[in-house]
This record gives C-alpha cells, structure tokens and sequence, in this order.
C-alpha cells in the first residue's frame, strides 16, 4: 500500500501548479475503452502446469461469507461460516480474531490513538466518523443433534479484548493437531466515509477488513494476533473463499476471486465469488464505473475506473502487463487466473493505493498538459508507478504472506524494490539498465537516483526490521525506513554482488516460500545459501581480495540505525619529497628533517614533480567497500577498492597530478542518501556550474513533486 503519510495527491502539488500557472490545454476526447469484455475464468486458480506447486498444510482457513449492504446505512449485514484446520503442534481451546474495523470505533482505540484521526493526508469525517465490527453470535456448526437435517450449532462465549481490534471465541472442546473446527459468526460491519482503506464515499464503497479473521497460529503453537495500529497492515492464513453480495442493482462490482453467478432482484443484485488460496477478500462497488479488460497469458485484467478517467484505462493496463510480464520471469507464476484493478472515484483518495488477494486499488493518472511537455518535461510516474506497486504485493503480500505486523519491510520494502525491477525490464535496455523516471528539458532523473533521494532524512531514523507498532509517528521514519531503505538496500546488494548472482537468490527465495509466510531470516538463509556468506568485490591495493560480508551487511541494513556516508575529504598536489633533501615522513605523515624544496620561479611544479593526494573519508558508521575512480592531468583513469573499516584513507599518485576523484563513480551505493560531496575537483581545476547540472537540481524536483520520490 501507499506508506502511511504520504499523500498521492499532495506529491503532485508543484506539477499541477506549475500546469496552472502555465495554462492547460483543453482535454481531448476520450478513446474507446480497451479491448473487449474478457469472459469470466472458469476456476479461481490457473491450471497447475501454469501456477506452481501448492503446499497441501497452506490451506488453513475456509469461509463461507454472506453479505448484505445497506446503502441508507452504510453498514454490512454479514455471517461467516469459518472451517480452521488445527496445523499447530498441540491441542487449542480458544481462537483469536482481528476485528480490523473497531480500529475506527472510538478515539481511544490503539489505532486512532496513534493517528489521531489523519492517514496518509486523509482526515476522518466529523458526520459520518467510526466504523466498527459489532460480531452479534458465534456457534460452534456440527456433531449430531440438530434439526430439519441441519448439524447441531453450539453457542460459543466470545469477547473483545481490552483493544477492540482483537476478539476471543473461547470452544466447547479443544481442536486437537490435524482436526477442524467449524465457526459461524454473525456480526453487523459498519463503514466510516471512506477514509485509512475503507469506507463509502456518496454512492462508491470500499469494502475491506469488513469480516472477522482468525490470526494465525505459527508452528510453535504460539499465535499471532497484534492490535491494529497506524502502520501495522495484515497478517491471515490461506484458503477457500465463497462469498455471496446483495447490493443494489446498479453498482458496478469487482472483487476477490471469479464472479461465478449473479441474479437481479428487483432493485438489488445478488452475486456470488469464489477464490482459491487466497488469505483475504474485499469487494468494491460504485454507479460510475466503467470496465478496460486485457489478458495476459490467460489472466483475465479488468480495470474499473470512474466514467471521466476512461481514456485513461489504457494507462493502468499497459503498466499492469509490464508488471506481471517482469515479475512472473522474475519471481515465478502468478497462481490465479484474474486480477481487478480499481480507480476509485474523486472524493476516495482514502481508498486508493491499496491491495488485496487479485484485486487492489491505484491512483488516477495525472498527464502533464501539452505546454509542460512542449518545454522538455516528462514523467513515467503519475497512475502508473501506483498500478505497479499494488499489483506488486500480489506476490509479496499475496503470494509470500510474510507477518506484516512483525516485519513489515518484507512486503513493503521487497516490493517497492521489485517495481524498480519492473521500471529496468520495462524501459531498461534501452537506457542502460537505469531507466529515467522524470525528465526537464531532456535531463533524466534515473531509478537509481530517484531511489536514493526516496530514502530523505527520515530513512535511517530507525531500524527497518522491528514490528510496525514499533515505530513512531513523531519521528516519521516508518516510510523511508520501510519502503524505500529496503529498495535501497537490495538495489545495492543488487549492484555490488551482479544482476544474475542476486536475481537467481531472489528467484529461489520467492518461489520457495509461495505459500509459506516466511520471515527475514528467510531471505537472508536464501541469500547467503545462494551467495555464499561473502561476495568478492575486487582487490584492494595491496592485492589482497576485499569482499562483502553478507551478515554484516543485513545486520548494518536492516537491523541500526548507522548511516551509509563518504566524501571526498581532501584533494591536493604537492611536491614531492626528494632523499637528496633529507626529508622522510613518520607514521602520522608529518615531515621529519630536511629543508622543503624552493618553488619554481613560475609558481607551477611539472606534474612528474608531484604527488597526487586523495583523502577519502568515511563520515557515517556504515561500514562498506567503496570504489575511488581518480583523474588524472594525462586523461587516464585510475580506480581503487577500500574495504572501508577505517575512518579515512590516504591515497597517493607519486609524479602524479590529480584533477578530479569520485566515489562510487558506478553509483552502486544506493543506500548512501547523500552524494553531494563525493566528487571533489583540485582547486583550480573545479568546472563552472553548468546548465545541465541546473536541469538535473530541477529534476529532482520534479520527480519529488510528480511522483512521490520513487515511493509509494
């Protein structure tokens, strides 16, 4: 989903106003919608030759869900009939339910605590303010006893928990390991105005997290079932879904899974879904949206957007093939057989940028009017980068399943990076595999660069891996640490270890553990089973290998605080030290003896009468090799390794001149956020400031304003 506190339409500010104050052209007119109706699939899953494998102990939690929405009301009358099969290691008495929704019930909840009724530059409506989960009746269905044919139900004690996002059904009679339990809830869903993912906005609704779920019960019998709190997201078992709808009869409706049948009745409209191996489901329906369809390889794509956005729906669908064409090669089969992407309506912002099991929600495209494009600008940004990253969590959401609450960085993080991998298979090979993501009067701002900016001031606050709840919003840092320092740290990884060696770990580690909510350690055992338990980078001056040492590197990443900094500290030439003048240097480089050599009566030394000085140094804690490209007053080129573990090293060229020395000239270091003082010129040698380097600044900006810096 988009991270917390980021607004989409407030990134787009200087844009739209600088396309005010310009003056836009008047739309033209709509094209037809793409392609025609795609027919509906015949089974929630793609055939088994095309999905993969499906651990058998996956499937954990069955529903069976019946929902009847109230427009007047604006509330679900819903009942949940729950199979859960007992996969745990010892017998279990009581199951734990998220009731998502009481995280709106009242501002002393754990979740408005936090937010204090704002998400993501969203404010919760005065008039129509709390959404809940009011779950009225929970029975035990089966054994014998029961009427008309009907198994036998058995009322069952249930309570909320001192956090009403979390609930209690205590059972008549434990479930031992490898048995089940059938549960029907009844329960009545109030939706707020649309606002932190849910809700109603006029006529459209966004149902999610409308139903209780049980929490998940891990292999060492314990549970996991946390509060629900302003950055923490969701965490649920695979199953089979059977829900059936009853809305009114004009709606438009897209949700999880196939649609299977539907009947009209009067006024309303009765619709049934079934999805396969999913571990959520959410439905959305609105009276002004209209349908895009495409397939890929027998995936059908249907796109809803509102009625004005039509002629952008050919946006959407363009980046959701690049999607799906990119992460299938890179990350195995996509498992089902239809996705739904949806634009919610003007007035919906809180309903945008989020995802569920084949279905989730994007952004409107915002195309910068003609002038704007007369003058140089563009952008590959706006709508699309949305689309991209949600249909990204199908596979590190919804495939991988990972505890989002324990280690949020392994949906978020791995999946802002790997819509990076989408922009480089997409657009890369043309543009040498950094693709640009905006540019001004033709001057790009490249994947990499936008990558490293998305990381700000905030990124390295606070550590990346620890439970959502565990950060603070007075700090702010939940975003940059989550989403873009995760990117940045595996683009680095990427790009010090080799595209191929770091693809074919990531390959293993996605297909893996489809299914299988992994942890981090899980990616990092993948990593350095596939690696190795450290990577060679080159060699240094002495001729001594330097080499990357993984668990260091995740432990500085993911688990501190420390900051990945460098800079050129100092650029000089001076003369050299002639053993006819008696001169020598002692171990802190000061000179001993001797008289200093005159200069010569011009002022300039001949350059074989000096020595070229680099001093590099390693301002942040970070401890990383880095590369030292050094130019030189004959035009060649010189590159030297440092293993990075002391504070500063001196680098020489005896007989020499050094004109200019960069770090990282590769910009494989990602993770460093701040590269402006790592290239250092000698004192008369440094350039003018040029009207590129103006047009690059600018850029940046532009890229900062149009599409969130590269983050979600």
């Amino acid at each position: 989903m988009y991270a917390s506190g980021v607004d989409p339409a407030r990134t787009r500010r200087w844009a739209l106003a600088l396309a005010g104050a310009l003056g836009a052209c008047a739309p033209s007119p709509p094209p037809p919608l793409p392609h025609a109706p795609v027919p509906e699939p015949t089974d929630p899953l793609r055939p088994a030759d095309r999905r993969g494998p499906i651990p058998p102990k996956a499937r954990v939690a069955d529903y069976a869900l019946t929902a009847r929405y109230d427009e007047e009301l604006h509330q679900i009358d819903g009942r949940a009939r729950i199979t859960w099969r007992n996969h745990g290691p010892a017998p279990v008495d009581r199951i734990p339910f998220h009731l998502y929704m009481n995280g709106f019930r009242a501002p002393d909840t754990a979740w408005m605590q936090q937010a204090r009724g704002k998400h993501r530059g969203q404010e919760l409506d005065a008039e129509h303010p709390w959404g809940y989960v009011d779950v009225r009746t929970a029975e035990r269905v089966g054994g014998d006893g029961g009427s008309d044919g009907e198994p036998a139900r058995i009322s069952l004690r249930h309570a909320e928990a001192d956090e009403p996002s979390l609930m209690t059904v205590w059972l008549d009679q434990p479930v031992p390991p490898g048995e089940a339990v059938e549960l029907e809830l009844a329960f009545i869903t109030q939706l707020p105005r649309v606002f932190a993912r849910t809700g109603f906005h006029e006529r459209y609704v966004m149902a999610g997290q409308w139903f209780p779920k049980p929490g998940v019960l891990m292999p060492d019998g314990t549970w996991r079932a946390h509060p629900f709190t302003l950055y923490s997201e969701f965490f649920a078992d695979f199953g089979h879904y059977d829900v059936e709808l009853d809305l009114p009869g004009d709606l438009v409706v897209g949700a999880t899974g196939i649609r299977v049948s539907e009947a009209h009745e009067g006024s309303r409209q009765r619709l049934r879904y079934r999805a396969q191996m999913v571990h959520d489901f959410a439905w959305t329906a609105g009276p002004d949206l209209v349908e895009a369809w495409d397939d890929y390889e027998g995936i059908r794509i249907r796109a809803l957007v509102p009625r004005d956005h039509a002629d952008t729906a050919h946006v959407h669908l363009r980046a959701q093939r690049a999607a799906l064409a990119s992460m299938e090669a890179r990350f195995g089969p996509y498992p089902w057989s239809t996705i739904t992407l949806v634009e919610p309506p003007e007035g919906a912002e809180g309903a945008m940028g989020m995802e569920y099991p084949t279905l989730y929600t994007t952004s409107p495209v915002k195309p910068l009017p003609p002038l704007l494009q007369g003058l140089g600008f563009s952008e590959r940004m706006s709508g699309q980068f949305t689309t991209i990253h949600e249909f990204g969590h199908q596979y590190f959401q919804g495939l991988l399943a990972s505890d989002e609450f324990s280690q949020p960085w392994l949906d978020e993080g791995l999946n802002t990076f790997s819509n990076g991998l989408v922009y480089v298979d997409w657009y890369g090979a043309q543009e040498d595999g950094d693709p640009w993501l905006a540019t001004v009067a033709g001057h790009p701002l490249r994947l990499s660069e936008a990558m490293r900016l998305a990381q700000g001031r905030h990124g390295f606050l606070e550590p990346v891996d620890q439970a959502a709840d565990r950060f603070s919003p007075l700090v702010g840092s939940y975003s940059g640490s989550t989403y873009q320092k995760t990117a940045a740290t595996l683009m680095t990884l990427r790009r010090l270890v080799g595209a191929e060696r770091f693809d074919e770990a990531m390959h293993r580690y996605a297909t893996r553990f489809a299914f299988e909510h992994p942890t981090g350690a899980d990616l990092e055992a993948t990593f350095i089973e596939t690696l190795g338990s450290s990577v060679t980078l080159g060699h240094g001056e002495d001729g001594q290998p330097i080499a990357l040492r993984l668990s260091e590197y995740f432990d500085q990443a993911l688990r501190s605080e420390v900051v990945l900094d460098f800079r050129i500290h100092a650029l000089t030439n001076r003369p050299m030290l002639h053993p006819e003048a008696g001169w020598r240097r002692d171990e802190h480089d000061a000179l001993v003896g001797g008289e200093p050599p005159p200069p010569p009566p011009d002022g300039g030394w001949p350059a074989q009468d000096l020595e070229g000085i680099v001093v590099v140094y390693r301002r942040g804690e970070f401890v990383i090799p880095v590369e030292v490209e050094v130019e030189l007053s004959d035009g060649t080129r010189e590159r030297v390794l440092w293993d990075g573990r002391g504070r500063h090293r001196v680098l020489r060229w005896p007989g020499r001149r050094v004109v200019r020395a960069t770090l990282d000239p590769d910009r494989k270091l990602v993770l460093e956020a701040q590269r402006h003082d790592d290239t250092r010129y000698a004192e008369d040698e440094r350039p003018p400031r040029s009207t590129p380097e103006a047009l690059g600044r600018l850029a940046e900006a532009s890229a900062l304003a149009l599409g969130g810096a590269f983050g979600p």
